[in-house]
């Protein structure tokens, strides 16, 4: 609720109006990738490009999608709905065993403490003194480390169910941090997304033979 709220006052900052904020979250549900669209419409991007830099962003979400196909319900209409709402906060609170009544019932908790949040925060921001959000403060950095808290945590439920491939997943995961750290150096901090996904995918979602 708090990162939705930093959305909403961020983008009303940009001059969006609060229903851009609220189709933006009902049809582009997505989080850093919305954070990643604000200065790119700030600087006049077109957009295509804002919408292939936030298609990169949210690639993440293809192997997300593809770990969890077997906890959607069986109607087409739920399993899209389903489908849509996958965030970083539901994939880190979901579990393998959850059915899918449980798992479309956190993801729309979810979805929706994003999408109203993001209104109430665009609904404030025009109601804050102009001199409490200053250019120079950082209001995305929160959002920044609740995703990296909810990384972390994953991968600490993920490893401690290992059994016998414990040190080879370690290995794994210093690979991914080593090679998306060079990917960043070499093609900045928004286009190193597709091949970091891609090498986090094929590295943490091979099982040893």
């Amino acid at each position: 609720m708090p990162v939705g709220m930093l959305f909403g006052i961020l983008a009303a900052r940009s001059d969006w109006s609060w229903w851009e904020v609220l189709l933006v979250g009902l049809l582009g549900f997505t989080g850093s990738g919305q954070f990643a669209a604000l200065p790119l419409s700030e600087g006049g991007a077109g957009f295509l490009t804002l919408l292939l830099v936030t298609a990169s962003i949210n690639s993440r979400y293809v192997p997300m999608a593809l770990t969890t196909v077997d906890r959607l319900p069986e109607r087409a209409l739920d399993r899209a709905c389903c489908a849509h709402m996958l965030g970083d906060e539901a994939y880190a609170s979901e579990r393998d065993d959850d059915g899918p009544g449980v798992v479309l019932r956190l993801r729309l908790m979810i979805f929706l403490a994003w999408v109203l949040t993001g209104v109430l925060g665009a609904l404030l921001s025009r109601a804050l003194p102009t001199a409490w959000l200053g250019d120079d403060l950082n209001l995305a950095f929160p959002a920044s480390a609740v995703l990296l808290y909810l990384a972390v945590s994953q991968l600490r439920s993920r490893i401690g169910s290992l059994q016998h491939d414990r040190q080879m997943a370690l290995m794994r995961i210093a690979v991914v941090v080593a090679g998306a750290s060079g990917l960043i150096l070499l093609l900045g901090p928004v286009y190193f997304w597709v091949p970091g996904v891609l090498l986090a995918t094929w590295l943490l979602g091979r099982r040893r033979s």
